[in-house]
């Protein structure tokens, strides 16, 4: 019989070394729906980039990734295991980056690492070593879990899963916040996020977003990004470009980091 339901899409953000756990998670999302759809009257749809995009010119990948799936979702998964993934031009990686939405958007994420056996012939240094700082990262914001194998994994993600879709049915996920108190918390964990990186972040002036800034730790490469016709604006504390260079200076950026 049918039902009145609402749909809550579920993000699944990872690189490409945990095909387990990628695998897994839809199946969990759909025994949560068979046990708890009905009842509830939610569905929650499982959205993963190689399903759910589609190839377009004219923006960086990570870019139009977060314009077809992400920014629609309600709330994300995200998995690592030995890597963290590369760099986007705005952040240290495209799960990274989209982690970090759901984060300054004050949306559930649900973050895990996984401390499963690794072959060292087959561990990518640093990547291994970039993940690692991620994570310390993630610590400081309290967002992260851990699991031993993938039964682990599953048992934790399906209890865990019940009260997100609980928090999003109350519409309470988060304390009423004042727009001061939001602001501040977003500039504290871009602080913690971006610390030691640099990355891109669009500049708005009266309403409409016409520049782009680059910001960070960009001591190393401020020579090129004066050459690519960047200017330095200690008021913004970054280098600004006009929109049109966009996409030029995030393949930079993505080189450099």
């Amino acid at each position: 019989m049918s039902f009145d339901a609402k749909v809550f899409k579920v993000l699944i953000a990872s690189p490409g070394d945990v095909d387990e756990e990628r695998i897994a998670i839809p199946q969990i999302i759909s025994e949560w729906n068979n046990n708890n759809a009905e009842s509830n009257n939610v569905v929650l749809l499982p959205v993963k980039w190689e399903t759910h995009s589609a190839p377009l010119l004219g923006d960086r990948a990570q870019g139009i990734i977060n314009n077809q799936i992400v920014t629609s979702c309600d709330m994300a998964v995200g998995v690592f295991w030995t890597r963290l993934g590369s760099p986007t031009g705005v952040s240290e990686s495209g799960t990274a980056e989209e982690i970090e939405w759901f984060i300054e958007n004050e949306k559930p994420v649900m973050l895990y690492f996984s401390s499963r056996s690794i072959d060292p012939n087959k561990l990518d240094i640093d990547q291994y070593k970039a993940l690692k700082e991620f994570e310390k990262k993630m610590r400081k914001i309290g967002l992260t879990g851990s699991y031993n194998n993938i039964a682990d994994f599953k048992e934790q993600f399906l209890r865990q899963l019940s009260i997100n879709v609980r928090n999003l049915l109350e519409n309470n996920p988060v304390k009423k916040s004042t727009q001061k108190e939001v602001t501040e918390k977003a500039k504290e964990l871009k602080k913690i996020i971006k610390q030691d990186a640099f990355y891109i972040e669009d500049y708005a002036k009266e309403g409409q977003i016409k520049s782009f800034l680059v910001k960070g730790n960009t001591t190393s490469i401020k020579d090129e990004l004066k050459e690519l016709g960047g200017k330095w604006n200690g008021r913004l504390n970054g280098w600004i470009f006009p929109i049109s260079k966009k996409i030029e200076i995030a393949e930079f950026i993505k080189k450099s980091a």
